[in-house]
């Protein structure tokens, strides 16, 4: 747990709690979030990988990949299996930016993240810095609405709501009775 050395609080069961949640409920919403303002509506979904670890295990111990891994049966038997998510691979579409990226990890690490093109106009030295302004805002975007995510999960979470339906529904979901 080299995370939990650097200093970083981190509750190792809540990642993949997370993940596991955000492929559930993009499934059960058709990929779309109306997140609480000012992050508002947003489409999720998993794209093309997951990878599991089991649940005692820190080193991923199965890895689904290709087109729609998330419908594949091998993936609801590994969690029926008691295996862990470890990293999921979304895709996110925010208004008329399409963004792809993998979270990873304990930490939620942000990895392989694709941005929208770039478009600036004009040469020279300042086209480049819009496009660099330009890129640090999409990844803030990115980051922004991973944290509305987040607090949505975590409001979930903490609520009854959580021991009353979400996870009655999230069993059935992955034994495939729904």
């Amino acid at each position: 747990m080299s995370d939990v050395a650097e200093g970083l609080p981190i509750v190792p069961h809540l990642a993949g709690e997370f993940y596991t949640w955000v492929w559930y409920t993009s499934e059960q919403r058709g990929a779309s979030f109306d997140l609480p303002a000012p992050v508002g509506t947003v489409d999720l979904w998993v794209d093309e990988r997951l990878a599991f670890r089991a649940a005692e295990e820190t080193k991923v111990v199965a890895v689904m990949t290709g087109e729609n891994p998330a419908a594949t049966l091998e993936a609801r038997a590994a969690l029926a299996g008691g295996k862990v998510l470890q990293e999921i691979r979304l895709g996110m579409r925010r208004e008329d930016r399409e963004f792809c990226f993998t979270l990873k990890g304990p930490a939620m690490h942000v990895t392989a993240l694709k941005l929208p093109s770039v478009v600036t106009e004009g040469g020279g030295g300042q086209g480049m810095e819009e496009a660099l302004f330009e890129r640090v805002h999409l990844y803030d975007e990115v980051c922004f609405v991973l944290s509305g995510l987040f607090r949505e999960f975590a409001s979930v979470r903490a609520s009854p709501a959580w021991q009353e339906q979400v996870l009655p529904g999230l069993h059935d979901w992955i034994l495939g009775r729904t």
